[in-house]
């Protein structure tokens, strides 16, 4: 290289580097899961949980139920196998999370000193809980605000409207919380505990649950607003399903698996008779396809078989 030869150098903003952890980028919340999986590997399992719990009110319902996008855009794939994220972070949650026998481990984020370090410095965004505390409650200042609904947007609000100091009453139409998580979820893939534990530490930062409240015609937001609410922010979900656009849909036997799974998380009994078909290939389509399997299948049946097949030899040593 001659002397006196140049290059242009480049310096890019933190964005352009943010966009280049494809992992970070694909998780709708922007969670730092290298960082946490790396912590993992060094044994420093507190730390993991922290950065994992940062940006995510619920992350141990992620941890069980989450599509893990981050998988798909994991770079590891490109070599073998995606990394497991999200199983990972059901380990660090069952462990400090809010279904732990240590849920408050998370408030280490909400009683960090003034000016101390987050857990994930790289990816800080405005609603990670660290940064969410370093505004101060002064924001709120127990300003009334009701939150309409009680599935993960209404619970993942009202855990923010909590953290800033606003009075939050979260209103909620089924006998209980949670929403499209615990009536469109099975129970043998997202434990009803689980759901209850996540509420329950949004209602230790304040929050206020009142169940079995229809926001109608005749209690509005116009009769919200009279009641002092300052603002409303409305969670309804998306608990329909839709139709195909084919000849037929209309006939006795065919039902939306929204449909199906709604009436079964709710204790009501769908006749499907010998036979079902499942159209779809998505999560819904899924669950609705092995619960219908959890309905044919019978344990005890083969239970008994093995234990007729097993009769009257000798026990193995």
């Amino acid at each position: 290289m001659s002397e006196g030869t140049h290059f242009k150098a480049r310096f890019n903003d933190i964005t352009w580097y943010r966009t280049n952890v494809p992992c970070r980028e694909a998780c709708p919340v922007h969670t730092d899961s290298g960082r946490y999986v790396q912590l993992i590997a060094e044994g420093r399992l507190e730390e993991a949980f922290l950065v994992a719990r940062s940006p995510n009110p619920l992350a141990s319902v992620c941890g069980r139920i989450c599509s893990a996008p981050c998988e798909d855009a994991c770079r590891r794939g490109w070599v073998d196998e995606a990394v497991t994220i999200r199983p990972l972070k059901r380990f660090v949650t069952e462990r400090f999370g809010a279904e732990s026998a240590q849920p408050e481990v998370f408030k280490r984020l909400v009683e960090a000193e003034a000016g101390a370090a987050p857990p994930d410095p790289a990816c800080v965004r405005q609603w990670h809980l660290s940064q969410l505390h370093s505004e101060g409650t002064a924001k709120g200042s127990g300003k009334k605000v009701a939150v309409i609904g009680s599935g993960p947007a209404g619970l993942a609000c009202a855990h923010d409207l909590a953290v800033l100091g606003y009075a939050v009453t979260v209103f909620e139409a089924l006998p209980d919380t949670g929403g499209m998580l615990r009536y469109g979820i099975p129970e043998y893939r997202l434990p009803r505990g689980v759901i209850d534990r996540e509420v329950a530490v949004i209602e230790r930062l304040g929050a206020t649950f009142e169940t079995g409240t229809k926001i109608d015609e005749q209690r509005g937001l116009r009769e919200l607003r009279d009641e002092g609410f300052e603002a409303c922010f409305i969670s309804v979900g998306a608990s329909r399903g839709r139709d195909l656009q084919i000849p037929g849909v209309d006939k006795d036997g065919v039902i939306k698996a929204v449909d199906y799974l709604l009436n079964l998380n709710r204790g009501y009994r769908v006749n499907l008779g010998s036979r079902v078909i499942v159209i779809g290939g998505g999560s819904v389509a899924l669950d609705a396809a092995r619960t219908a399997v959890r309905e044919f299948y019978s344990p005890m049946e083969e239970i008994e078989m093995t234990a007729e097949a097993v009769h009257g030899q000798s026990a193995m040593d």
